[in-house]
């Protein structure tokens, strides 16, 4: 019976704010500049308790009322009032309230406007904060970093003309073979222009079938090779060619956040472009990785120590028709495969790293050390 006491009580009182809140909108006069700045009661806010986002306001005339106060003015225009176009959609909250957050959400729609990808608006995409939540495996990560600063050989570059240069010349056997081919693809996304630094001369497939690839890869390795977009089967028939048996693929998915915008807020141009060549808009690159010999994660702990690494880059593209591509690849290579042997194929003064031995053309120098290949051994 006290329960019912209660409850009955609390009902009355609510009653009561209820109706002192309809009779101060009506003495107010609905849609004056007295109404508009009505406090609304218990702090809540139209609709629903939420305040319009963004700056949109209620229903015109209304302000900020209190949804009790919007009550009372439907109950108003009931009896004859003056009747004001509904911005309110069935559910009671503001069409335009209802479009923004519509707009917002939908990346398509924002990519097709401005441009910006949909990718842009996932967090924490950079390798430093990826793993922040997560301690123990920030600290194997931290302590793999350790010790490969400290094992790794300084980065060695030889500037050679692979099409003429033997590779079994180098005297030793690699754990890791990183190649970027020149690929048709990289000429013709950019539609014959001109690209600063960059050598777009292309190779054909039979220049790329006689590279000793498979002869200077050890029992136990690995081969990484990027296709772009379009050149997988390429891929996979060298890896075959080459003795490696295709075991993953790993998909650098590209943002633009810092891309110029004009002053409407659109991208000004895209950083790729790819003609007629393509039907969708293209946004990745893959990387096929071959592995050569049995390995197992269980019983090869000396050679591969893979728990934190997975086959999703996601790193902002490069400038306009660049072929660089994300160092995160190496930081993925360099945590799971103990193997220091490393050797990456058509590389630049960019790609120069320690503990591995770029070759390539577009080389500047070359500090390429025999001995301490075979130290390193």
């Amino acid at each position: 019976r006290k329960k019912k006491k209660h409850r009955e009580k609390g009902a009355k009182s609510r009653k009561e704010h209820r109706d002192r809140g309809q009779e101060q909108t009506l003495h107010a006069g609905v849609g004056s500049s007295s109404a508009a700045h009505l406090q609304p009661m218990y702090g809540y806010a139209a609709p629903y308790g939420y305040a319009p986002a963004y700056g949109y306001p209620g229903a015109p005339g209304l302000g900020h009322l209190p949804y009790h106060a919007h009550a009372a003015h439907l109950a108003h225009l009931h009896r004859g009032g003056h009747h004001a176009h509904s911005t309110m959609a069935d559910d009671g909250v503001s069409e335009k309230v209802s479009e923004k957050f519509l707009m917002r959400n939908d990346y398509c729609q924002v990519f097709v406007d401005s441009g910006q990808r949909p990718q842009n608006f996932i967090r924490d995409l950079d390798y430093l904060s990826r793993y922040s939540e997560y301690p123990k495996i920030e600290r194997l990560i931290k302590l793999k970093d350790d010790i490969l600063a400290k094992r790794s050989t300084p980065g060695m570059g030889l500037k050679c003309d692979l099409k003429d240069f033997d590779l079994l010349s180098l005297g030793t056997k690699f754990d890791v073979i990183l190649i970027d081919p020149p690929w048709e693809e990289y000429r013709t996304r950019v539609c014959g222009m001109y690209v600063p630094q960059e050598d777009l001369s292309t190779w054909s497939m039979d220049e790329l079938r006689q590279l000793k690839v498979g002869e200077i890869a050890d029992t136990q390795s690995f081969c990484f090779i990027w296709v772009g977009e379009t050149h997988l089967e390429h891929g996979r028939e060298l890896l075959k060619r080459w003795g490696f048996r295709r075991v993953e693929d790993i998909c650098w998915v590209k943002t633009n956040r810092q891309a110029k915008l004009d002053k409407n807020g659109k991208v000004e141009r895209p950083s790729l472009m790819y003609g007629d060549t393509s039907i969708l808009q293209r946004t990745k690159e893959q990387c096929l990785m071959g592995v050569k010999g049995t390995l197992k994660r269980s019983v090869d702990t000396h050679f591969i120590h893979a728990n934190c690494d997975v086959d999703l880059i996601m790193e902002e593209e490069k400038d306009f028709g660049s072929t660089q591509k994300p160092t995160e690849l190496y930081e993925t290579i360099e945590h799971f495969c103990l193997g220091r042997r490393r050797l990456e194929l058509f590389g630049l003064d960019r790609n120069l790293r320690d503990g591995w031995l770029t070759l390539g053309n577009g080389l500047t120098t070359s500090n390429w050390n025999k001995a301490v290949a075979h130290h390193r051994d």
